[in-house]
């Protein structure tokens, strides 16, 4: 049965590109709205490194920020997390210390790691978290 639903899925993305093709001859170009705004309902991350940086003695180029995966108890645990540290946060949304917490729980790895990122990954990274937020509600 899995067989099945990958060869149906495959089908689908062919014939979806068949009409893609048929569109860019026709019109000579072709609409990728759809797809932008299907890739930015997920939420979901991967952040490519500008160079490799090492994060608990290895080296990644590239890291994936899962943040659908996350639950109600990672977001209290930051919460709480943050509170042991003596640090009060009343909108997560507008938190870089909350944000950047929540992003290393979504790539399992540890929230210093990502604070000591250089601060354009750094940025990019939290950013996503925020918006992550925003988009829950």
């Amino acid at each position: 049965m899995a067989d099945t639903t990958i060869t149906n899925a495959n089908e689908t993305a062919e014939n979806a590109a068949a009409e893609e093709m048929k569109q860019a001859q026709k019109t000579g170009t072709v609409d990728f709205s759809e797809k932008k705004e299907e890739k930015e309902k997920s939420g979901n991350y991967t952040h490519t490194f500008k160079k490799p940086v090492e994060i608990e003695g290895k080296k990644y180029s590239s890291l994936t920020f899962y943040f659908e995966n996350l639950t109600g108890e990672d977001i209290e645990a930051v919460e709480e997390e943050l509170q042991d540290q003596n640090k009060y946060v009343l909108s997560p949304e507008i938190s870089s210390a909350f944000q950047s917490m929540l992003a290393a729980r979504a790539a399992k790895v540890p929230a210093d790691e990502i604070r000591r990122l250089p601060a354009r990954d750094y940025m990019a990274i939290k950013n996503k978290a925020r918006n992550f937020l925003i988009n829950m509600g």
